[in-house]
């Protein structure tokens, strides 16, 4: 799962997008921006949201950090 989804799935729990970013500590520009896959999250914020929708803490780190890695040898860590 990318990015993308597992933010639709939190903001489907949370309500507003608003209550998403008051809960990861952030602001709705920020998730705006991760859920069109041009940033990744920390992973204290990514640890916050895998736990907030009951997903496995490292999938969701992996996919944060699949945002902006560059180096193919370690997209193909992440992806796996």
């Amino acid at each position: 799962m990318d990015m993308k989804n597992y933010i639709e799935k939190a903001e489907k729990k949370a309500g507003m997008q608003l209550e998403l970013a008051k809960l990861l500590n952030t602001s709705s520009n920020n998730i705006r921006s991760i859920k069109a896959g041009k940033r990744g999250m920390p992973v204290d914020a990514c640890i916050i949201l895998a736990d907030y929708i009951g997903e496995d803490r490292l999938k969701v780190i992996a996919a944060s950090n699949l945002v902006t890695e560059k180096d193919e040898k370690k997209r193909k860590i992440l992806e796996s």
